[in-house]
């Protein structure tokens, strides 16, 4: 099986008029769409895609019509190859229902489990919107533990969209990751998947191999007392598994060296 993984597109259908700050930042920057494109066809070029993992911040700020386009657009050039989505701190639980999935509003978790003969793919919704490192509450916790105790004959791949490692980033680990942690020992777990730094990361965490894939928007790098240099970067990770093993991964990161604004986050 060929899961390809990507993450954090913030997309809006129309974005600001404007040349200050954060928002200025995003009118500066490319559409998503224009990357997303690039990279699922490059990805399509390589392998055939059997699964699409998406791990939050699919909008910039969870606007109905916002979830139903991408989707509309995602389909259109994934044909009716499979998505598994967790959501992060920028998508609005309520409105991804009703414009993603098209059911009615809920602030409920958005869990999804899919499981082969030989793997389980669990998305774990480990986010809140605006609660930029994450919030998980006991019900879902306990979500977990019963998921994993439910799939505990079959090798696991957990998608999160915080990440778990603070040597990764500037940006604080999702608070509850020793917990988390304590709770997959007991688990196969094959790989560890998410998002949110926006920056493309490889390393191991208990053993376990653990990717965070690139974003398909921009990449802020943090120049410090606030300082943060926005540049356009985006890409992908493509995995191969057999017989519910991990057997090949790679990361295409696309580098356009393109300034897109220094802003001041104190300020915003």
């Amino acid at each position: 099986m060929n899961l390809l993984h990507i993450s954090d597109i913030h997309f809006r259908r129309q974005y600001p008029d404007c040349q200050e700050g954060y928002q200025g930042m995003l009118a500066a920057m490319q559409n998503p769409l224009i990357p997303l494109t690039e990279c699922l066809r490059h990805a399509q070029q390589r392998a055939t895609i059997d699964l699409v993992v998406i791990s939050g911040d699919l909008t910039e700020d969870g606007d109905v019509e916002d979830y139903r386009y991408l989707k509309e657009q995602l389909r259109r050039l994934l044909g009716d190859v499979e998505m598994i989505v967790t959501l992060g701190n920028h998508d609005i639980k309520s409105n991804f229902h009703i414009g993603w999935c098209g059911t009615a509003a809920s602030e409920s978790p958005y869990n999804q489990v899919k499981c082969y003969s030989d793997m389980a793919i669990v998305a774990f919704d480990n986010s809140r919107y605006g609660a930029s490192d994450g919030v998980v509450d006991e019900q879902q916790f306990h979500w977990l533990q019963q998921t994993l105790a439910e799939l505990k004959n079959l090798p696991i791949v957990l998608v999160t969209h915080h990440h778990l490692l603070a040597h990764q980033s500037t940006t604080p680990v999702w608070p509850g990751t020793d917990r988390l942690l304590d709770l997959l020992s007991s688990y196969n777990i094959r790989c560890i998947l998410n998002g949110h730094t926006h920056h493309s990361f490889t390393g191991e965490i208990q053993g376990i191999p653990y990717y965070t894939v690139a974003s398909m928007s921009f990449v802020g790098e943090d120049e410090g007392q606030g300082i943060v240099r926005f540049e356009e970067r985006y890409g992908y990770n493509l995995y191969r598994f057999e017989s519910g093993k991990l057997i090949h991964q790679t990361s295409e990161n696309y580098l356009p060296n393109r300034l897109l604004k220094v802003v001041d986050m104190t300020q915003e």
